[in-house]
């Protein structure tokens, strides 16, 4: 039988991963900006990285259209992996129970996903209060570029990234709380 006190010590533990995120320096180490896109008529023209986290954790934010509505890469492609660790802070695998326990508790779900590239900007440039994500270098001129924070994805410092590969030690890695 696990004791009161040993429960809660692993579930600290297990909740403490959700607070860690990469440090800029690694999450620019080796990979690409993720750039976020929104209608050119009647889109968002900029969020913080805050408000653009929140989105896609299930928050309301609002733009000048209504409410934002996000959309998703693959579960498992690099766009997506990049996403959830440079923005939510988080792995796959705690994304994905992030979005179990909400619909346990019988809150929204998560962001529709949509593929590929070509196909999720032809959505955000018809429908003006979608937000997305895709690489810098397949950005179309139907969409225009959200600034996270006063910077483009094709600015210096730039946290929104595509994953290397290394997505492992980047979720374990200790960086500064984005709640």
């Amino acid at each position: 039988m696990i004791s009161r006190r040993q429960f809660l010590t692993s579930f600290a533990a297990a909740g403490s991963s959700l607070l860690l995120v990469p440090s800029l320096a690694q999450a620019e180490t080796g990979s690409e900006p993720l750039a976020i896109i929104s209608a050119k008529d009647g889109g968002v023209a900029e969020l913080s990285l805050y408000q653009l986290k929140r989105l896609f954790l299930g928050d309301q934010i609002m733009g000048p259209a209504g409410e934002l509505i996000p959309l998703n890469r693959e579960t498992k492609g690099a766009e997506r992996s990049g996403f959830d660790l440079t923005v939510l802070g988080m792995s796959q695998e705690v994304v994905a129970r992030y979005w179990i326990d909400r619909r346990i508790r019988g809150q929204s779900g998560a962001p529709k996903t949509v593929e590929p590239a070509s196909v999720i900007q032809n959505v955000v440039a018809r429908l003006p209060r979608a937000v997305a994500y895709v690489r810098l270098r397949e950005v179309s001129p139907d969409v225009q570029m959200v600034k996270i924070d006063g910077r483009k994805a094709s600015d210096a410092g730039y946290p929104i990234r595509v994953t290397n590969g290394n997505t492992a030690s980047m979720a374990t890695t200790h960086g500064q709380s984005r709640f």
